[in-house]
């Protein structure tokens, strides 16, 4: 044991980071100001949702948006050539669906049918779904009322995480180093200007996102962090947290072995895209993590609400966990060793039952 003001220094410095890095979540701003009534109708917007596998997921987001839905909007769920019922679920929800064509050399899989939901579609404004969001009553009025507000930037919400399961709650650090590492909940607030976005609810202008070539363009196609990659090609983005209450998801129902592969195919390459400056200062708060109630165990109880308190910001963090919060410093250190070495020597990983190069050319 290590009983020292220099031990307990380091572990200030890095606990007091910690608030800092995740200082004041921003949620959407209602558009309730701005569609006050069906007279005040705004433009329709498209609303492409890639799916493979996912008919266990689709009735909790479909259903909702369809009670939502303007005249003109369209609901589009790209089937992306699943091996289950994704296609019924949706056209029974009230969507409509569509196939894309195979992946060409150099495409993904998600950036292929994003690309395709969006040549069929003519709206103005482009919202891009994960089959496991589950949106908030106002989502779409909401996001179209923000990407108005300035068609030039890349709209983006990171759901709050359901994570019911012991196993899930795993992944707790995994989502919180994500907003921390985006810089857009820092202290210094929106003077922060974030060039990466959240996959899992992107809404941009149809002009803007056609200018910067969209999914097709050579980069964002073969990223499995493609929307990491769209917001830099868009050039700039404004990115959310979802509230308990509104917009959610449920990342990893199948527990521990499911969220392993998951951050592994993206945890490497969002640090990569990260400013070295605010991934040094992620990483130096994990260390007040894993290593300050070691070197001064009085410090366990601070480290202990404060993962508490940064883990509810990011989704239904346990109070079980964060008690036991070395054993979710030990998960996300593991994951991140995987995908480090995924990402340093080119190993593909397996996801939705196709191979995905971790570091494209």
């Amino acid at each position: 044991m290590i009983d020292s003001p220099l031990s307990l220094g380091l572990f200030t410095v890095g606990w007091a980071i910690g608030w800092l890095l995740l200082w004041r979540p921003r949620h959407v701003p209602s558009a309730s100001g701005i569609q006050t009534s069906p007279t005040d109708q705004r433009a329709p917007v498209a609303v492409v949702i890639p799916a493979r596998d996912e008919a266990h997921a689709l009735a909790a987001l479909v259903e909702p948006l369809v009670a939502q839905q303007r005249p003109g909007d369209r609901i589009v769920v790209v089937d992306d050539h699943s091996s289950d019922g994704t296609a019924a679920v949706a056209e029974q929800c009230g969507a409509e669906v569509t196939v894309p064509p195979t992946p060409p050399a150099g495409w993904l899989g998600k950036p292929n049918a994003c690309w395709h939901g969006a040549s069929i579609t003519s709206e103005s404004t482009l919202i891009f779904l994960d089959a496991d969001v589950r949106p908030g009553a106002t989502l779409l009025d909401d996001l179209a009322a923000e990407v108005r507000r300035d068609p030039n930037r890349l709209v983006s919400v990171q759901p709050w995480h359901e994570m019911p399961g012991a196993g899930e709650q795993a992944s707790t650090l995994c989502n919180v180093a994500a907003l921390m590492g985006c810089g857009a909940f820092t202290a210094a607030g929106r003077r922060f200007g974030a060039t990466v976005a959240f996959g899992p609810v992107l809404a941009v202008d149809r002009d803007a996102y056609l200018d910067a070539g969209g999914h097709a363009d050579p980069v964002v196609r073969s990223m499995h962090t493609e929307d990491i990659g769209l917001a830099r090609a868009v050039g700039a983005s404004s990115l959310f947290v979802g509230r308990r209450d509104g917009t959610r998801f449920r990342m990893y129902p199948g527990g521990l072995r499911e969220l392993t592969r998951g951050w592994t195919r993206s945890l490497a390459t969002g640090a990569r895209c990260t400013p070295w400056w605010l991934a040094v200062l992620v990483a130096a708060w994990i260390a007040s993590l894993a290593g300050g109630w070691i070197a001064e165990p009085v410090v366990y109880p601070l480290s202990a609400v404060q993962v508490w308190f940064l883990g509810r910001r990011a989704g239904s963090l346990h109070p079980v966990a964060a008690v036991l919060y070395p054993a979710l410093v030990v998960v996300f250190v593991v994951v991140f060793i995987r995908s480090a070495v995924a990402v340093i020597f080119r190993r593909d990983v397996t996801w939705k039952g196709r191979r995905v190069e971790a570091r494209p050319d």
